[in-house]
């Protein structure tokens, strides 16, 4: 969970800025539109360099008399050149976040969020900051444009009925913004270790709405921001044993998205606690097993790769989602190849690029000198060469579940070529596709749900993944087989997903090969 910051406001003589930026780790900088000057945006540039903090062109309705914060009544074209005059300032910044009015209107209106989306792909912006499942996020992601989904810290929360979605509260309406310190920090920690926010109001009885987000937001111009962001700091550190050893090993010199992983717990379902773990399961254990680690040590799981200085000698592979990767040891860059074991030295830095394929990148380590080469392997086993119990025409094979025999037409489910959308994260995603799937057994009375699962909702099919909840009340039409749950932890939003119907000796078969495909790893000098 990143700390984004909407900074940059109030001018280079902000002492109380210059502190956020300590603390934060995305800063949003005002471009002119609402607030800000080029002065002001060069001096939070270098701030934000000096302290590893990733830069967003905060844009604006062109209203600094009442700071963006009112719907304008603007022609497209001319709205499209004040955002480019604004975003002239960070020229090689390819990260925005609209602010206020612009933000909220583009959330609902479906018309301004297409508009805005084509300009921002033929501006070169490759991400931007806004609500889950919003117009504009959905539009964003329409065109391939990364959204990191966000939440508000110290804003009150309403639940649009006719939307069906979240919208922050005016803020000419009572209690908009929370000025108290640890009502907005409830509020943040509840988005962040539950993934909900209370829509009820702080005097009324608690409604719980659910609310994803990668990061949490947080007005440099409110009087609890500094506090507020220390606080959000504390909340969103990594904590635990594991983390703590991996500490003294390396350092993540810019955040990323990422976090400790092992492998799920099973076991505890009967009191509602899910498995949780990695994602990719297949991926985790083949970099421990190139490194000689246990198959289940902890790694990072990176959606967005941060940049690693290494503190101690010792080995690292990364496998899951390739990215272009280099390690820079004095001053010398080499590439690193996915899937292959590479030793590293103190002061060595690991920089990760583009992506190619996949979601969910791994980093496996295991610290030592040199005596580390004879557990580690010292080849490379990419998942082309282990991975050939996967279906060779890359579909994600399914068993009937428990309500299979309701559906109507359950091959239409096979034979329909469906896409993830935006509406995902580790508990499970949403698929969009024709034809709408029909079932007779609405209404059911809640029952087990298992990693895999295919759920029928009134919206469509929904694949439960490992962090889901451990019942549901919706028609379990398919269950993805086990061997095949790890490929659901790479697909992103927008991929088309193809499933086929299997055999449980079938299933069972590939989930062997699947083992013995690891064991070949465990087993091998991999010269």
């Amino acid at each position: 969970m990143l700390i984004n910051c909407d900074i940059g406001e109030r001018g280079a003589g902000c002492a109380e800025d210059r502190r956020l930026m300590e603390v934060i780790h995305i800063a949003n900088l005002a471009c002119g539109g609402h607030a800000g000057t080029k002065a002001s945006v060069k001096f939070f540039r270098a701030l934000a360099e000096r302290h590893g903090v990733r830069l967003a062109a905060h844009l604006s309705y062109p209203d600094r008399k009442n700071f963006g914060r009112l719907p304008m009544r603007i022609s497209t074209p001319k709205l499209l050149a004040a955002l480019g005059a604004q975003l002239a300032l960070l020229p090689d910044v390819k990260r925005v976040k609209f602010h206020g009015a612009l933000y909220n209107q583009a959330c609902a209106d479906a018309g301004l969020a297409e508009a805005l989306a084509g300009w921002l792909e033929q501006s070169g912006i490759t991400e931007i900051l806004a609500p889950a499942d919003c117009e504009l996020a959905l539009a964003a992601g329409r065109r391939g444009i990364a959204v990191l989904r966000e939440a508000f810290a110290e804003r009150r929360y309403e639940f649009d009925n006719a939307a069906r979605r979240l919208r922050l509260r005016d803020r000419s309406k009572p209690g908009a913004s929370i000025t108290d310190l640890d009502a907005a920090a409830a509020q943040a920690g509840e988005i962040i270790q539950r993934g909900r926010v209370d829509v009820g109001g702080p005097a009324g009885p608690h409604n719980w709405k659910p609310l994803s987000a990668d990061t949490i937001c947080v007005h440099s111009d409110s009087p609890i921001a500094l506090p507020l962001a220390a606080r959000l700091r504390e909340l969103t550190a990594p904590s635990g044993g594991d983390t703590g050893r991996a500490a003294e090993n390396f350092r993540l010199l810019k955040p990323g998205i990422c976090e400790t992983v092992g492998l799920p717990v099973y076991g505890r379902q009967d009191v509602g606690v899910t498995p949780g773990g990695a994602m990719d399961c297949f991926s985790l254990r083949r970099g421990n097993l190139l490194l000689g680690n246990p198959p289940g040590a902890p790694a990072l799981e990176m959606l967005v790769p941060p940049e690693i200085e290494f503190l101690t000698a010792g080995r690292f592979a990364l496998t899951g989602a390739r990215r272009a990767a280099r390690i820079i040891s004095g001053g010398a860059a080499r590439e690193a190849e996915h899937s292959r074991a590479y030793a590293v030295a103190p002061g060595d830095r690991l920089t990760l690029g583009e992506k190619q394929y996949g979601l969910r990148t791994y980093f496996c380590f295991r610290a030592g000198g040199p005596g580390v080469g004879a557990a580690a392997k010292t080849g490379a086993a990419p998942f082309s060469g282990v991975g050939g119990w996967a279906d060779p025409r890359g579909r994600i094979r399914v068993l009937p579940g428990p309500e299979h025999g309701s559906l109507e037409e359950p091959q239409a489910f096979l034979e329909n070529a469906w896409r993830t959308t935006l509406r995902m994260d580790k508990m499970g995603m949403r698929l969009a596709g024709e034809p709408r799937l029909k079932c007779g057994a609405a209404g059911i009375v809640s029952g087990a749900v298992a990693d895999g699962t295919v759920q029928l909702t009134p919206d469509g099919p929904i694949v439960l993944l490992r962090h889901r909840q451990t019942t549901g009340g919706y028609p379990r039409i398919f269950s993805v087989i086990s061997a095949d749950i790890d490929l659901l932890g790479q697909y992103a939003p927008g991929q088309v997903i193809h499933f086929a119907q299997v055999t449980p000796a079938e299933a069972r078969e590939f989930a062997r090969q699947k083992e013995k495909a690891l064991e070949k790893i465990a087993g091998s000098k991999l010269v």
